[in-house]
């Protein structure tokens, strides 16, 4: 495997995921590690600023939503590259806004990878009725996908 994209939230079960890319990954090997900014976060937040909503500038609250979520996801990618430094691996980490699973296809077909590692995870009640990432992407790929569990 020359590239392999990882599919990274900062839970425990991503870093399981992080750790068990890096371990059959190649010395030659390239790992991208992603975060996806959920676009629905951004425009239908669970917390939101009344004041602003009442206000009527919504797109300066998607704004300093979406700025949130940014500073949030690179203090989270800090974390994926402390767990690939302590195991002596470069990583490329990075992230982008949109839908999750389709993100995560989308970068690794424009990146070629030639696997996706992500973590399963629990189904919520809302994950059972619309599927979690992880089925999402396993339905969809073109290119084989390494779910890892606990």
């Amino acid at each position: 495997m020359k590239k392999i994209l990882v599919a990274y939230d900062g839970s425990k079960m991503s870093d399981l995921a992080l750790s068990k890319a890096i371990d059959i990954s190649k010395p030659t090997s390239k790992i991208y590690v992603l975060y996806v900014i959920d676009e629905d976060e951004v425009r239908w937040p669970t917390r939101i600023d009344v004041a602003l909503i009442w206000g009527g500038n919504i797109a300066e609250l998607e704004k300093n939503i979406l700025e949130i979520h940014k500073n949030y996801a690179k203090n989270v990618l800090k974390r994926a590259e402390n767990i690939a430094k302590k195991k002596n691996k470069k990583i490329k980490a990075f992230f982008e806004v949109g839908f999750p699973a389709e993100k995560i296809l989308e970068t690794a077909e424009r990146l070629r990878c030639d696997l996706i590692v992500l973590a399963s995870r629990s189904k919520s009640q809302i994950e059972f009725l619309l599927g979690s990432v992880a089925e999402k992407v396993v339905a969809r790929s073109k290119i084989p996908v390494l779910v890892v569990k606990r």
